[in-house]
């Protein structure tokens, strides 16, 4: 990061009278110190700079969760400027030491709710925690949640501790013995945090916190090499002096422990018999789902984190005013979920022993910056800033003007004019691009202007007035906030993998024999010998006895839901008929299709233009990083779009991979080269979700977006069907009601047709045939064989996506016991989160009161029930409300 950006904030540090007099005042051995002006990333950036000019702790407490993660990577990235080159414009003297920066966590449950928390809160824990008690200079950040939550005693936490050295004594079986009772996994070969492995003369063990394990190697009896390795591909990489290896877990429970847990229960008021049991538990499974709130029982006492800070650390605190007030909405939080706990008769710790008194924590620091939202009413402060002592608080009072972000909400226009305007004026500008594709971009668009632009994340922009120095985050430009998707692929199958998923009663199809009905699976025995036969009934009640080996002659039958088919005759010819019918006519489709791709192929198509700048602002609004894949993929479609022969391509990925992104650059490509697009969608929910896409991504451009479905008015669909004729509509979304006859467009130019195998083939052939010369993208998570053939054989091109887009999440899956209080726990946590919940039953009779049960559990919850039989027109009302989030479950 060696750029004008960190020179002149090097410069702005050696320079500014406001910040020479914070120095001075932070560098005195109890620095009780107010801040007013720093905003965005300039605050974070602020603390490093103090942070690094004493070699001790310093712990930085905020309102909320995401503030404590936006503080730390915007830390992060200083650590690494700091890292990666000198100290330009500093003083001499001093040469600033890499920033180490540690997020500590909170454990994200609500209180009393028994949820566990994400195993990963556990490992990042304990790393943080032992890192602090090593002394060495660390920044750590924690959320208000974490601040006040009771963390074990200093003492018990650092007896527990591991430390092995090159050279020291070391026998393998204890070493074993005591991994175990820190509460480490012992398996053949680690792979994920907890886990120890021993073999022969080598112990691994990978250490929570940490993305890498640790291979102790053996010279006879003591330790020969300590090195760091990938437990991955087992790569080594390097050897360290020593390692300190902490608990797997904050409280390994010992029988110490226990007895201290079990001695607080009890001094609540609880019953004997019942903590002994509740505490029994938690013997037998420490690892229970929240268990985590019984760990500051363990200890006759409650102890903070302030104790494992030392005590020449300082903490920052990120507006003390509203941290007061949160602490204080918390403890009414506590108060209330304990209160709820213990009417349903719970054995749960009292709130004070959960959440620690904020007004004593803050007080306690004698080195402490509160940054505070406005200046205190004493302070007098010139226009350009400066310090001032207020007698009755006794703290240094510090102005830093600062001016908050800016805001351009995608118009490239205004962007233009207030850069040009501020370059006029001196400033320094510096963009801030989230990834190196977004960078280039950026570049590309903002060529003609005198701007910076780095392909690193920041949180939020900021302008200091005094050093004529800006900073843009690319989110203030496009006026959106970039989210992390959770996605989940849910695809029925139609093979019968095994004969558990069949009932009796369950329609089937024999390959020579026709439909009939499963009765279930009977032992015959017959020549002497017992055998298992699939047995199935068809028409006039005659069975057919199948061997279980020729079971891949049978499939499940698949037609129309709710729909009794007719059973076939065992003999009849009715079956071989509808067979021979069903031949011919793939034989001619097949040849047709055939011919039309061969005519696709060899006919002139329409060459679009190549990519525009209104194209890279398009783009550059695409609020995540794109996978290589996508970015291939894009590549290609682009290029078959420029190319004078007509595209067929098909785009393979799973659910959430970026198909609908690769559709929305194409359809912009289409629509910049003066062509219509029309957009296939399988069902009027989806028809609407990609409406609503379409809209929100081209909103900052003069494109008219429409929809075909059943939603609409049908005086409004008679108006959208003459503005595509006329060619005023650029792109329109529909069902199958876009392919009817009454439906023509002035200049098709793209098709995108969106999960292909929902529809009919010759649904989907028709407008190819009416258009020969349209390009062509289709889009699946599942393609057909047909589909899947054609692109092997090179009749149609295809892209795959392979790769999960950065920071998606793996789907977790809990199995146990049917549990009410569970399911209502589960239900809560996602809902307090602003999710949505999918109940699955499989049942249709039954599911009245599945309804019923979960009205009761979940009463502030709204749910609704949506099923195979009812009708397509009500079950679409029912999806449309719970995609549009009007209901929850």
């Amino acid at each position: 990061m060696r750029t004008l950006f960190r020179k002149e904030l090097d410069r702005f540090f050696s320079t500014s009278k406001a910040f020479r007099e914070l120095r001075t005042a932070f560098e005195r051995p109890e620095a009780r110190i107010s801040v007013s002006g720093p905003r965005g990333t300039f605050l974070p950036l602020l603390i490093g700079e103090l942070h690094g000019r004493r070699k001790a702790v310093s712990l930085v407490v905020t309102p909320t969760e995401r503030e404590a993660e936006n503080v730390q990577q915007d830390l992060a990235g200083y650590a690494e400027a700091e890292g990666n080159e000198g100290s330009p414009g500093r003083q001499p003297a001093r040469q600033a030491p890499r920033l180490a920066v540690e997020l500590f966590p909170w454990w994200g449950t609500a209180a009393y709710e028994g949820a566990s928390p994400s195993a990963s809160h556990f490992g990042d824990r304990v790393h943080v925690l032992s890192r602090l008690l090593a002394r060495e200079p660390l920044l750590v950040v924690a959320p208000l949640r974490a601040f006040l939550a009771p963390v074990p005693d200093p003492a018990w936490f650092r007896e527990q501790r591991l430390a092995v050295e090159r050279g020291q004594a070391f026998d393998p079986q204890a070493t074993a013995r005591r991994l175990a009772e820190m509460g480490y996994l012992r398996v053949p070969h680690v792979s994920i945090r907890g886990e120890f492995a021993v073999r022969g003369e080598v112990i691994d063990v990978f250490v929570p916190g940490h993305d890498r394990a640790v291979r102790v190697t053996l010279d006879f009896d003591q330790v020969g090499d300590l090195r760091w390795f990938n437990p991955l591909d087992q790569s080594s990489t390097g050897s360290i002096p020593s390692i300190d290896i902490p608990p797997a877990r904050e409280v390994v429970f010992t029988p110490e422990l226990l007895e201290t847990l079990k001695a607080g229960l009890l001094s609540q008021g609880f019953a004997e018999g019942e903590v002994t049991e509740l505490v029994d538990g938690i013997a037998s499974d420490p690892e229970r789902d929240g268990v985590e709130a019984f760990y500051p029982l363990c200890f006759p006492e409650s102890h903070s984190l302030l104790e494992y800070l030392g005590k020449d650390a300082t903490v920052f605190l990120l507006d003390g005013d509203r941290l007061a007030a949160n602490a204080d909405a918390l403890r009414k939080e506590h108060l209330e979920l304990y209160r709820r706990a213990r009417s349903q008769k719970r054995l749960v710790p009292m709130p004070q022993r959960l959440l620690l008194d904020y007004a004593g924590l803050a007080g306690a620091p004698a080195r402490q910056v509160d940054f505070t939202t406005l200046p205190p009413a004493q302070t007098a402060v010139g226009a350009g800033g400066g310090a001032a002592v207020g007698a009755a608080a006794g703290r240094t009072h510090v102005a830093i003007p600062c001016d908050d972000a800016r805001s351009f909400f995608g118009n490239f226009t205004f962007l233009r004019e207030e850069i040009e305007t501020a370059i006029a004026s001196g400033y320094k500008i510096t963009i801030f691009a989230v990834y190196d594709v977004q960078a280039e971009r950026l570049k590309h668009i903002l060529k003609d202007l005198d701007v910076a632009i780095l392909p690193l994340s920041i949180s939020a922009g900021f302008t200091l007035p005094e050093a004529k120095l800006m900073a843009i985050q690319e989110g203030e430009i496009f006026g959106r906030k970039r989210r992390i998707p959770r996605s989940v692929a849910s695809a029925p199958s139609t093979a019968i993998e095994s004969f558990v998923e069949l009932e009796p009663g369950d329609f089937v199809v024999h390959v020579n024999h026709g439909i009939g009905v499963f009765l279930g699976i009977e032992r015959i025995a017959a020549a002497g010998n017992e055998r298992d036969y699939i047995e199935i009934e068809y028409a006039e009640g005659e069975k057919l006895y199948l061997p279980l080996e020729q079971v891949n002659l049978v499939q499940r039958y698949i037609g129309q839901e709710g729909r009794r088919p007719k059973l076939d005759t065992l003999g009849g010819r009715g079956w071989q008929r509808r067979k021979e019918r069903a031949k011919a006519a793939v034989e001619d489709l097949a040849g047709s299709l055939l011919d039309l791709y061969s005519r696709r192929k060899a006919s002139q198509g329409f060459a679009f233009p190549p990519d525009t700048d209104w194209q890279s602002e398009f783009e550059a609004a695409f609020p995540y990083e794109e996978t290589e894949d996508q970015l291939a993929c894009i590549e290609d479609v682009k290029r078959d779009m420029e190319a004078p022969t007509v595209m067929d391509r098909l785009v393979c990925g799973d659910v959430g991979y970026g198909k609908t992104e690769i559709a929305l650059r194409a359809a912009f490509k289409a629509v910049a080269g003066g062509r219509q697009v029309a957009l296939l969608a399988p069902t009027t929910i989806l028809t609407e979700q990609h409406y609503e896409t379409f809209k929100e991504r081209f909103a900052r451009f003069p494109v008219r977006i429409e929809m075909l479905s059943r939603f609409r008015e049908p005086r409004e669909v008679k108006k959208v069907v003459a503005a595509a004729a006329e060619g005023s509509v650029d792109i329109l979304i529909g069902t199958h009601r876009l392919i009817q006859k009454d439906v023509e467009f002035r200049n098709l130019g793209l098709l995108v047709v969106d999960e292909e195998q929902r529809f009919g083939v010759k649904h989907k052939e028709r407008l190819k045939h009416l258009k020969a010369n349209v390009d062509c993208l289709t889009l699946t998570a599942t393609p057909i064989p047909r589909t899947l053939n054609m692109a092997l054989m090179k009749i149609r091109d295809m892209s795959v996506l392979n790769t999960a887009p950065n920071n998606r999440l793996p789907i977790e899956t809990f199995v146990s016991e049917f549990d009410e209080a569970i399911a209502a726990r589960a239900i809560r946590a996602e809902l307090a989160r602003g999710g949505q919940v999918y109940w699955l039953h499989n049942r249709v009779e039954t599911i009245p009161e599945i309804h019923a049960f979960l009205q009761r559990i979940v009463p502030e919850a709204s749910v609704a029930v949506g099923h195979g039989q009812l009708d397509e027109e009500e079950l679409e009302e029912v999806m449309r409300e719970f995609v549009h989030g009007e209901r929850q479950v």
